[in-house]
């Protein structure tokens, strides 16, 4: 993933708000005079995600994006207009555009809708990478999915979060290593939400070897958990698809390859704290750098180690 570019605009003044829109965004209407709009936007490697808030209705151009488009209503319906087909949605769905798509979305007064845009190939890329074979490009996704429990609305959440994400040295898009595993979850997350030619094929059983076959995986884990490491960057050094060696790390570990990795770069992190002086670096930082977000790493650390990461930071008499 190349570096992070944030974006974030919060205007009133109704006579400057269609200059500070983006150019694929238009108002519906003139607007108002008690008149709000807060977008922020977050774009790194193959993803940009942003949300929109605005007191006056917005309408969204699709189709001119040479990429894949999700339209999550978080307030409010969403309109949407695909191949001469209308929809409406609610929140709890989402509209999905394949590149160039002849569409696009209106939102209504006072709504509040997230935007997802992810380059084509790297879309295309990630479900080859899943089934270790070619597919056909462009994907053919259907215009709308339903964001259930089974993983969509947890999907949906952790967009409008990075979506919301401000820069900062502690944003989970500041380090490659959770960065990068999470542009994966997305990219993943999004082939499992909607339904496409090759849906049916990422539940398929798929063949599985002997435990020699994620060995030099673990010893890469291990060796250099400093590397921005995600299931498809294993996979691919194994010469598997990445659904194989899920399926291998299921049967002979009862774990997924980032449960190992979070267990070794885990236990770098107690090193570290272990190694240092409160005056020396914060459990934050330590946190940060080996790619845990500072605010979830206590309760984690608590739950390997029994002591809080701040206890074993002040050494053994407060432990």
């Amino acid at each position: 993933m190349t570096g992070t570019e944030y974006s974030d605009v919060h205007e009133t003044d109704p006579r400057r708000a269609e200059e500070r829109l983006p150019a694929a965004l238009r108002l519906d209407h003139p607007p108002q005079a008690r008149f709000a709009l807060h977008l922020h936007r977050v774009s790194r490697g193959p993803l940009s995600l942003e949300e929109v808030r605005c007191s006056e209705g917005v309408r969204m151009r699709v189709d001119d994006d040479p990429g894949y488009v999700v339209g999550l209503p978080v307030q409010g319906p969403l309109h949407v207009d695909h191949h001469g087909r209308e929809l409406d949605l609610g929140p709890g769905q989402a509209a999905v555009f394949t590149p160039s798509a002849e569409a696009g979305m209106a939102t209504g007064d006072g709504a509040d809708v997230v935007r997802v845009r992810v380059r084509a190939a790297a879309l295309e890329d990630a479900l080859e990478a899943l089934l270790g074979r070619a597919v056909q490009r462009p994907l053919r996704l259907a215009a709308s999915a339903v964001l259930g429990p089974a993983g969509g609305r947890g999907w949906a959440g952790v967009v409008r979060s990075v979506a919301a994400a401000g820069p900062g040295p502690a944003s989970v898009l500041a380090n490659p290593l959770s960065a990068e595993p999470l542009q994966d979850a997305l990219l993943v997350g999004l082939l499992h939400l909607t339904d496409h030619p090759e849906r049916d094929a990422l539940d398929a059983p798929v063949p599985s070897w002997g435990p020699r076959t994620i060995r030099d995986s673990l010893d890469l884990i291990e060796a250099h958990p400093e590397l921005p490491l995600t299931s498809g960057s294993l996979a691919a050094r194994a010469g598997l698809s990445v659904l194989a060696l899920r399926g291998c790390w299921r049967r002979h570990r009862d774990l997924l390859p980032r449960d190992d990795v979070e267990r070794v770069r885990m236990t770098r992190a107690h090193r570290d704290l272990e190694a240092h002086r409160p005056e020396e670096t914060t459990v934050a930082a330590v946190a940060t750098t080996w790619g845990f977000a500072p605010r979830a790493f206590p309760a984690a650390y608590g739950s390997r180690f029994g002591l809080s990461p701040a206890q074993t930071l002040r050494g053994p008499g407060f432990a």
